[in-house]
């Protein structure tokens, strides 16, 4: 019998924003600068662009034109393994 087991590929994608349109594109955030916020960019960066990945954790910094954004996207990867069913 097959089994398919998924696993994920991890990839950091790194991003300079310039900073007014980081927030113009995160305002209905009550904190732009928290990490949800991070992630909302992120995702509707990679939905623009028909990435399917998924994000994760995003770690920012800004100077006072940019923010940089480390995100880690996270890919499925499908495996199918042989496996033995005991009675």
């Amino acid at each position: 019998m097959h089994s398919t087991e998924t696993t994920l590929q991890v990839y950091h994608r790194y991003f300079k924003i310039p900073i007014e349109s980081y927030l113009n594109t995160v305002a209905d955030f009550l904190d732009p600068w928290e990490e949800r916020a991070y992630q909302h960019f992120v995702q509707n960066y990679l939905e623009t662009t028909n990435d399917e990945g998924i994000v994760g954790m995003v770690r920012q910094e800004k100077d006072e034109s940019f923010v940089y954004f480390d995100a880690a996207v996270r890919y499925p990867i499908n495996h199918t393994q042989d496996c033995e069913i005991r009675e």
